[in-house]
């Protein structure tokens, strides 16, 4: 098994330290930086990563990229350059040695074309590393549409299935119930594939309706305070202006508390198990966050033996 690193400065304190023993975790999939564009509507990498520790493990450059880099007529060669020139300068600063890439973007009809060859070059540019790409459970369920990208390996995303800003959703981060709306006893992929899991909560803040701040790393026992009250099942209402780990909340505001439980990714391995999917690695989603303490290496070997 292993896990992603998705904060912007790399340290990890003894407690990670010592999950990452536990499990036996020898591989990081790092985020080194996102590619966006800017105000002037100009391709810019954004959030690189800062190495404030020389890692033990071996560690993967994961890129995140807008699907909207890729819409229009943009000039893919110059971006593939410039992203592996700037994942080479970063590894070779902080004296890594990478075998994998792993970019995340989740193209559409309309970018399809642009990003496949996108990833065509970066194979080119970077022979000796394993290019890999995520895939959105709709791909799968839709892969003669969104089309099979030409990289040697996936990364299937299991979290972030349903919609974050409708507040009627139970859980945005894993649900059985969607998985089943896209996979199916016959669901298969043409592509060798690994498998990302959810370890966060968070805390979805609506004000007005809307969907007003995400606060992370809020737990039940967070929510246990005074301004807080609870209305019914993961939801709660604030009943005074109050702070809440550093996140400003008014009276009125209603919190959805979402949370990738054991059981809920207990029911996803089961239902996963039933498909032709299968997976060479689970990756859990992600070490970085501060409750991370909540799980131990028994959890993460339960499930990672529960993936088929």
């Amino acid at each position: 098994m292993a896990f992603y690193y998705w904060k912007q400065t790399f340290h990890l304190n003894q407690s990670q330290k010592k999950l990452l023993t536990a499990c036996q975790t020898k591989r990081l999939y790092v985020k080194f930086f996102d590619v966006v564009l800017n105000e002037n509507n100009q391709v810019a990498p954004v959030s690189k990563i800062d190495f404030k520790q020389t890692p033990d493990t071996e560690i993967v450059p994961c890129v995140f990229i807008q699907n909207a880099v890729f819409v229009g007529g943009r000039d893919v060669d110059v971006l593939a350059k410039k992203m592996t020139d700037l994942i080479a300068k970063i590894a070779h600063k902080n004296k890594l040695t990478c075998k994998e890439l792993q970019i995340d973007c989740d193209w559409s009809e309309g970018s399809r074309e642009n990003y496949f060859r996108f990833l065509q070059l970066v194979q080119k540019l970077a022979p000796d590393l394993t290019i890999c790409c995520t895939v959105r459970l709709h791909q799968v369920k839709y892969q003669a549409k969104s089309g099979i990208p030409p990289v040697k390996k996936g990364l299937l995303m299991c979290y972030n299935m349903d919609d974050i800003d409708e507040f009627s959703t139970e859980n945005s981060i894993v649900s059985e119930k969607v998985l089943k709306e896209y996979l199916n006893k016959n669901s298969s992929y043409p592509l060798s594939l690994d498998i990302a899991l959810p370890v966060y909560q968070w805390g979805l803040v609506f004000r007005l309706g809307k969907l007003s701040l995400i606060a992370n790393d809020i737990n039940k026992a967070d929510l246990k305070r005074q301004q807080v009250q609870k209305i019914e099942g993961n939801i709660y209402r604030v009943t005074k202006n109050c702070f809440l780990k550093g996140n400003y909340l008014c009276r009125g505001d209603l919190i959805r508390l979402e949370e990738s439980t054991t059981s809920e990714l207990i029911k996803i391995s089961q239902a996963l198990s039933k498909t032709k999917l299968s997976f060479q690695q689970v990756i859990f989603y992600h070490l970085s966050q501060d409750n991370i303490n909540q799980y131990d290496a028994k959890f993460f070997s339960k499930i990672n033996t529960l993936i088929p």
